[in-house]
């Protein structure tokens, strides 16, 4: 008898525990700009389409190194690797604009700014529903000195 207790409390509990739950799936998640007009005036993170380089990022990366001067900096903690991020705003009309370097060396930072400033060529613009924009580009940036 304590058997066929045991039998059916096992087989109720499966029933009872054992239950799929269906949950619905989420709806997928909307870029911010999904149903509006795009502003012309605002800077956009997160685009459409993302501003590009016309001939690469590793074309701008060379232009940029071609224009740095590093023959008088070292690294305030004296190691020989400087570290930063650059940032600036691609217009409309594919143009540099907002040029900002964050860095633990002010004067590094500051011929950084210089030598993208350089840098006349402009980018493919970023795009929201085929409509150019103003975009925030970021660029992780670490030199090695000597």
């Amino acid at each position: 008898m304590k058997k066929i207790i045991a039998i059916i409390s096992l087989v109720f509990n499966g029933f009872i525990f054992g239950q799929v739950t269906s949950s619905p799936v989420p709806p997928p998640i909307e870029k911010e700009h999904k149903n509006v007009q795009a502003d012309v005036n605002k800077v956009y993170e997160q685009p459409d389409e993302m501003p590009y380089f016309p001939e690469g990022i590793l074309a701008f990366r060379t232009k940029f190194q071609n224009a740095i001067i590093l023959d008088s900096f070292q690294s305030e903690n004296g190691d020989s690797t400087l570290k930063g991020f650059i940032s600036f705003v691609i217009e409309r009309d594919g143009s540099m604009t907002d040029v900002k370097v964050t860095g633990s060396n002010e004067k590094f930072n500051a011929e950084v700014k210089k030598a993208v400033r350089s840098i006349k060529e402009k980018w493919n613009p970023g795009k929201i529903k085929g409509e150019n924009v103003r975009t925030r580009y970021r660029i992780p940036l670490t030199m090695k000195i000597g």
